[in-house]
């Protein structure tokens, strides 16, 4: 998704035809709790900011396996989070609270992984059934 989203970005979400939302797939245990609410807690300050991390936390996907709140920490910085308010929002019960219901509802939906998309209601998974959905409404 990485290589497409800059793509997918420019022609369908900044043209008005899609809506791109992020949906947390916890499917790495605490690794993946840790950097989706780091993710959310960024996203509360600046959504720029958390799309700016969205990137840095794949690339360093199998360094948050060992990573430390320091280390989330260090990646909220590097985007530009105040620290403070980051650190507030990290160590609160509710930014967990929300991520774990959001993954439920996810896993209730039935997606499993990632990317999923849903256009109109229909889920689809991976970026080639996306594509593949974008090009047959285009015609």
């Amino acid at each position: 998704m990485l290589t497409l989203q800059p793509e997918i970005v420019q022609q369908y979400v900044e043209t008005g035809q899609m809506q791109l939302i992020f949906w947390p797939v916890l499917n790495h245990g605490n690794p993946s709790v840790a950097a989706t609410v780091t993710f959310e807690c960024v996203g509360q300050q600046s959504f720029e900011n958390a799309w700016a991390l969205h990137p840095i936390l794949f690339q360093n996907v199998n360094r948050l396996y060992s990573a430390t709140r320091d280390d989330f920490i260090n990646y909220a910085v590097q985007v530009g989070a105040d620290q403070a308010t980051f650190e507030s929002c990290y160590d609160s019960a509710e930014a967990v609270e929300l991520v774990m219901q959001l993954d439920q509802i996810r896993r209730e939906r039935g997606i499993r992984g990632q990317p999923y998309f849903d256009v109109n209601g229909t889920v689809l998974a991976g970026t080639g059934q996306l594509l593949d959905t974008i090009a047959a409404n285009a015609k």
